[in-house]
Protein backbone atom coordinates (compact mmCIF):
# COMPACT_ATOMS: atom_id res chain seq x y z
CA UNK A 1 0.00 0.00 0.00
CA UNK A 2 1.43 3.41 -0.84
CA UNK A 3 0.49 6.16 1.94
CA UNK A 4 3.35 8.51 0.59
CA UNK A 5 1.75 10.89 -1.81
CA UNK A 6 4.73 11.31 -3.67
CA UNK A 7 5.62 7.86 -4.16
CA UNK A 8 1.48 7.58 -5.66
CA UNK A 9 2.71 10.05 -8.14
CA UNK A 10 5.69 7.90 -9.08
CA UNK A 11 3.71 5.28 -9.15
CA UNK A 12 1.16 6.62 -11.15
CA UNK A 13 3.51 8.52 -13.59
CA UNK A 14 5.82 5.01 -14.22
CA UNK A 15 2.83 2.97 -14.89
CA UNK A 16 1.71 5.77 -17.01
CA UNK A 17 5.12 4.96 -19.01
CA UNK A 18 4.54 0.97 -19.14
CA UNK A 19 6.41 -0.07 -16.15
CA UNK A 20 5.23 -2.58 -14.06
CA UNK A 21 5.56 -0.95 -10.13
CA UNK A 22 6.26 -2.76 -6.40
CA UNK A 23 6.19 -0.59 -3.68
CA UNK A 24 7.80 -0.91 -0.01
CA UNK A 25 10.25 -3.23 -0.97
CA UNK A 26 12.01 -4.41 2.04
CA UNK A 27 15.60 -4.92 2.12
CA UNK A 28 18.57 -4.74 4.85
CA UNK A 29 21.41 -6.51 5.60
CA UNK A 30 21.80 -9.83 6.99
CA UNK A 31 23.94 -11.38 9.39
CA UNK A 32 26.98 -13.58 8.13
CA UNK A 33 26.84 -10.75 5.46
CA UNK A 34 30.45 -9.38 4.67
CA UNK A 35 30.99 -6.31 6.52
CA UNK A 36 28.23 -7.06 8.42
CA UNK A 37 28.49 -4.94 12.16
CA UNK A 38 25.55 -4.72 14.13
CA UNK A 39 25.64 -1.64 15.27
CA UNK A 40 24.80 -0.47 11.58
CA UNK A 41 23.36 -2.97 9.50
CA UNK A 42 20.99 -4.78 12.21
CA UNK A 43 17.32 -2.60 10.89
CA UNK A 44 15.62 -3.00 7.74
CA UNK A 45 14.63 -0.39 5.27
CA UNK A 46 12.68 -0.12 1.91
CA UNK A 47 13.19 0.78 -1.23
CA UNK A 48 10.00 3.01 -2.23
CA UNK A 49 9.11 1.59 -5.55
CA UNK A 50 10.93 -0.98 -7.90
CA UNK A 51 9.59 -0.71 -11.79
CA UNK A 52 10.60 -2.31 -14.69
CA UNK A 53 9.37 -1.91 -18.47
CA UNK A 54 9.16 -5.62 -19.70
CA UNK A 55 8.81 -3.77 -23.45
CA UNK A 56 11.85 -2.45 -23.56
CA UNK A 57 15.30 -3.94 -23.84
CA UNK A 58 17.87 -5.61 -20.98
CA UNK A 59 19.65 -2.69 -19.46
CA UNK A 60 19.65 -0.11 -16.77
CA UNK A 61 16.17 1.60 -18.09
CA UNK A 62 14.47 -1.33 -18.37
CA UNK A 63 14.80 -1.49 -14.43
CA UNK A 64 14.46 1.35 -11.65
CA UNK A 65 15.22 1.21 -7.75
CA UNK A 66 13.55 4.91 -6.36
CA UNK A 67 13.88 6.28 -2.96
CA UNK A 68 11.61 8.95 -2.45
CA UNK A 69 12.17 12.22 -0.23
CA UNK A 70 9.14 13.92 0.57
CA UNK A 71 10.71 17.14 2.19
CA UNK A 72 8.93 20.45 1.32
CA UNK A 73 12.49 22.06 2.33
CA UNK A 74 13.93 20.22 -0.84
CA UNK A 75 16.52 17.33 -1.50
CA UNK A 76 19.18 17.28 -3.97
CA UNK A 77 22.43 15.42 -4.92
CA UNK A 78 24.86 17.80 -3.90
CA UNK A 79 23.57 19.25 -0.57
CA UNK A 80 23.22 15.18 0.98
CA UNK A 81 26.48 14.55 -0.55
CA UNK A 82 28.06 17.65 1.31
CA UNK A 83 26.13 16.71 4.58
CA UNK A 84 27.33 12.62 4.19
CA UNK A 85 31.10 13.74 3.70
CA UNK A 86 30.98 15.74 6.65
CA UNK A 87 28.98 13.74 8.55
CA UNK A 88 26.37 15.94 9.69
CA UNK A 89 22.56 16.52 9.96
CA UNK A 90 20.63 17.11 6.31
CA UNK A 91 16.61 17.07 6.42
CA UNK A 92 16.45 16.46 10.55
CA UNK A 93 18.74 13.25 10.48
CA UNK A 94 22.50 12.39 10.02
CA UNK A 95 22.84 12.58 6.20
CA UNK A 96 24.23 8.81 6.19
CA UNK A 97 21.17 7.49 7.14
CA UNK A 98 19.12 9.01 4.15
CA UNK A 99 20.65 7.18 1.83
CA UNK A 100 22.47 4.67 3.37
CA UNK A 101 23.03 2.19 0.13
CA UNK A 102 25.18 4.97 -1.49
CA UNK A 103 27.24 5.55 1.61
CA UNK A 104 27.38 1.67 2.97
CA UNK A 105 28.46 -0.78 0.47
CA UNK A 106 26.60 -3.83 2.97
CA UNK A 107 23.55 -1.54 2.23
CA UNK A 108 23.99 -1.55 -1.24
CA UNK A 109 25.17 -4.63 -2.25
CA UNK A 110 21.49 -5.54 -0.25
CA UNK A 111 19.48 -3.31 -2.45
CA UNK A 112 21.13 -4.88 -5.23
CA UNK A 113 20.31 -8.12 -4.07
CA UNK A 114 16.68 -7.17 -3.45
CA UNK A 115 16.09 -5.84 -6.31
CA UNK A 116 17.33 -8.74 -8.58
CA UNK A 117 15.06 -11.13 -6.89
CA UNK A 118 12.45 -9.07 -7.87
CA UNK A 119 13.03 -8.51 -11.33
CA UNK A 120 15.84 -10.88 -12.30
CA UNK A 121 18.22 -7.83 -12.93
CA UNK A 122 21.58 -6.68 -12.38
CA UNK A 123 21.55 -3.58 -14.49
CA UNK A 124 19.07 -0.67 -13.12
CA UNK A 125 19.11 3.00 -12.67
CA UNK A 126 19.12 4.32 -9.27
CA UNK A 127 16.40 7.37 -8.85
CA UNK A 128 15.76 9.75 -6.28
CA UNK A 129 12.09 11.08 -6.60
CA UNK A 130 11.87 14.89 -4.42
CA UNK A 131 9.35 17.28 -3.57
CA UNK A 132 11.77 19.98 -5.01
CA UNK A 133 15.67 20.53 -4.96
CA UNK A 134 15.94 23.13 -2.78
CA UNK A 135 18.02 26.32 -2.27
CA UNK A 136 21.60 25.48 -3.70
CA UNK A 137 20.60 22.19 -5.24
CA UNK A 138 21.15 20.30 -8.41
CA UNK A 139 19.47 17.44 -10.12
CA UNK A 140 23.18 16.52 -11.45
CA UNK A 141 24.42 13.09 -10.62
CA UNK A 142 27.69 13.36 -11.77
CA UNK A 143 29.16 14.56 -8.08
CA UNK A 144 27.60 11.07 -6.80
CA UNK A 145 29.69 9.16 -9.45
CA UNK A 146 32.59 10.79 -9.11
CA UNK A 147 32.55 10.65 -5.45
CA UNK A 148 34.91 8.23 -3.94
CA UNK A 149 32.47 6.50 -1.99
CA UNK A 150 29.23 7.35 -3.42
CA UNK A 151 30.42 6.25 -6.83
CA UNK A 152 32.19 3.20 -5.40
CA UNK A 153 29.16 2.05 -4.24
CA UNK A 154 27.26 2.57 -7.59
CA UNK A 155 29.41 0.87 -9.57
CA UNK A 156 28.67 1.93 -12.86
CA UNK A 157 24.94 2.60 -11.79
CA UNK A 158 23.25 5.22 -13.56
CA UNK A 159 21.72 7.70 -11.26
CA UNK A 160 18.74 10.48 -12.38
CA UNK A 161 16.73 12.91 -10.13
CA UNK A 162 13.11 12.97 -10.66
CA UNK A 163 11.35 16.09 -9.14
CA UNK A 164 7.07 16.18 -8.30
CA UNK A 165 7.32 19.09 -10.88
CA UNK A 166 8.34 17.45 -13.51
CA UNK A 167 6.20 14.44 -13.16
CA UNK A 168 3.33 16.39 -11.90
CA UNK A 169 3.44 18.14 -15.30
CA UNK A 170 3.45 15.18 -17.19
CA UNK A 171 0.05 14.03 -15.55
CA UNK A 172 -1.80 16.79 -16.04
CA UNK A 173 -0.95 17.41 -19.41
CA UNK A 174 -1.22 13.35 -19.75
CA UNK A 175 -5.06 13.28 -18.68
CA UNK A 176 -8.42 14.02 -20.61
CA UNK A 177 -11.93 13.71 -19.57
CA UNK A 178 -12.04 9.92 -19.91
CA UNK A 179 -12.24 8.40 -16.37
CA UNK A 180 -8.82 7.76 -14.62
CA UNK A 181 -8.19 4.45 -12.92
CA UNK A 182 -5.94 6.34 -10.02
CA UNK A 183 -6.61 8.91 -7.19
CA UNK A 184 -3.50 10.91 -8.58
CA UNK A 185 -5.07 10.94 -12.21
CA UNK A 186 -8.10 11.88 -11.09
CA UNK A 187 -6.74 15.02 -8.68
CA UNK A 188 -4.80 15.82 -12.12
CA UNK A 189 -7.87 15.76 -14.01
CA UNK A 190 -9.88 18.41 -11.48
CA UNK A 191 -6.94 20.77 -11.19
CA UNK A 192 -6.76 20.89 -14.81
CA UNK A 193 -10.23 21.23 -15.28
CA UNK A 194 -11.13 24.52 -12.64
CA UNK A 195 -7.84 25.67 -14.63
CA UNK A 196 -10.25 26.85 -17.32
CA UNK A 197 -12.48 28.60 -14.89
CA UNK A 198 -9.37 30.64 -13.62
CA UNK A 199 -10.00 34.81 -14.91
CA UNK A 200 -7.35 35.91 -17.26
CA UNK A 201 -4.73 38.39 -15.76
Amino acid sequence: MVEDVLEQVVDDWLRRQGYFTRTNVRFGPRVGDAGYVPRDHNQQSDLDVVAIRPAIPAGPNRVLAISCKAMQAGFSPNRWLAAAEADKVYNGKNARKHLRELWDPVWMTSLRSAVRELTGADEFTYVLAVTRLGTGGSADTTVWKEHPVVGANLRGLPARVLTFGEMWEDLVNDVTQRIEPSHVGRLAQLLKAIEKDKPAR
